[in-house]
């Protein structure tokens, strides 16, 4: 049987808080940098999720 997990309400960024500076690899390898992606783009989805493998 798998543990569920609870969610724990106010947890995290306020909505409507900026982002923190994010520098990290894309799933193909490609470097990836929130300052730059907003400078060519209007804005970003950012989606955090654990993966259960």
């Amino acid at each position: 049987m798998t543990d569920l997990h609870i969610s724990i309400p106010n947890k995290g960024l306020p909505i409507g808080s900026k982002a923190p500076t994010i520098d990290t690899t894309d799933i193909d390898g490609n470097e990836a940098n929130l300052a730059i992606m907003l400078e060519n783009h209007r804005g970003v989805l950012i989606d955090f999720f654990r993966g259960g493998w």
